[in-house]
């Protein structure tokens, strides 16, 4: 193979002897596109799918934060009740508001604070349950 230096390889006239250099029987069709659409990189979107992901995952410590916060108001919203209940009184949104802090409960990988959580969301239903009996009756 000789190369020679004054030769351009980018374009050629090859469009023209394609006809006559084709295997019998093979024409290209004339409504065809001339020129293939580029290829999209795909290295990016994945790059910046990882780095959704990641921005998805939470931390351990912001599930323990918020699950130790749903547990007291839990806890001051049973203490509410108590109150209410020693006054003669008990508010009729604090049912519904046990309801929401109970359906809110989520597992933090701390053992210890799970099995706390769950004797609380145990007293929410207890009381809730016990609240929407009162209001049954009246």
């Amino acid at each position: 193979m000789k190369i020679e230096p004054g030769r351009n390889v980018g374009s050629s006239s090859s469009a023209g002897k394609a006809g006559k250099t084709a295997a019998p029987g093979f024409a290209p069709a004339a409504d065809a596109p001339q020129r293939a659409a580029a290829a999209t990189p795909t290295g990016a979107v994945t790059s910046l799918d990882a780095i959704l992901a990641l921005q998805g995952a939470e931390d351990p410590m912001q599930r323990r934060a918020r699950q130790r916060r749903r547990g007291q108001e839990a806890l001051d919203a049973l203490e509410e009740l108590e109150k209410g209940l020693l006054f003669g009184r008990a508010p009729g949104a604090l049912r519904a508001r046990l309801e929401a802090l109970q359906g809110r409960s989520e597992r933090t990988g701390d053992d210890g604070l799970d099995a706390v959580l769950n004797e609380i969301d145990v007293r929410l239903a207890v009381e809730a349950a016990k609240l929407e009996r009162i209001s049954g009756k009246v």
